[in-house]
């Protein structure tokens, strides 16, 4: 249990605080419900209301609203890319050159998206401006990715490479 120290008028108290969990906004039934289809987006209305206790016309309506919120936007499968033969997984780290006026980091961010051994990019704050997420069959793949694609983009200016070794997903992985 985490503690925290609040003062309360002079004095200094000690008080227990729940760990926020990715769905505290939403009620218990939900909850279980987004749970459930997070692990199994192939589970049926019916399986669902059968493990939370709940009637299935009320499981129906429950996702049906939670669509409509846009709570969920869409109900996926998680493919192995190590059994398709993409078993390197790492990070590229850039930097952004050229002039404001010239090129905008979003335009590039897009283009680097397009490339087909990137999951996905993003544009964070600090010394570098892309961290790109990217797979690749073997280190000579990648190192030939980086090469003759990445480079190649205007505006993309020099890199740091970081393959993961192993990848672990915290409790907040859905939201992601």
């Amino acid at each position: 249990m985490l503690i925290t120290r609040l003062f309360v008028g002079n004095t200094m108290k000690d008080t227990p605080q729940r760990r926020i969990m990715p769905f505290s906004n939403l009620d218990a039934k939900d909850s279980g419900i987004l749970k459930m289809l997070n692990d199994d987006s192939r589970a049926t209305t019916q399986a669902i209301a059968d493990a939370l206790g709940m009637p299935r016309v009320t499981v129906h309506d429950r996702i049906r609203r939670l669509q409509e919120r846009g709570v969920i936007d869409k109900f996926s499968v998680e493919i192995n890319r190590k059994e398709l033969g993409w078993p390197l997984h790492g990070f590229i780290l850039a930097n952004w050159v050229g002039q404001r006026d010239e090129i905008d980091r979003r335009f590039v961010a897009e283009e680097i998206c397009k490339m087909p051994f990137v999951v996905g990019v993003h544009i964070v704050t600090g010394q570098w401006d892309f961290i790109v997420e990217v797979v690749a069959k073997d280190m000579a793949n990648l190192g030939d990715s980086i090469l003759d694609q990445l480079s190649n983009i205007n505006g993309v200016g020099h890199t740091q490479t970081l393959v993961s070794f192993y990848s672990f997903s915290g409790v907040a992985k859905s939201l992601g």
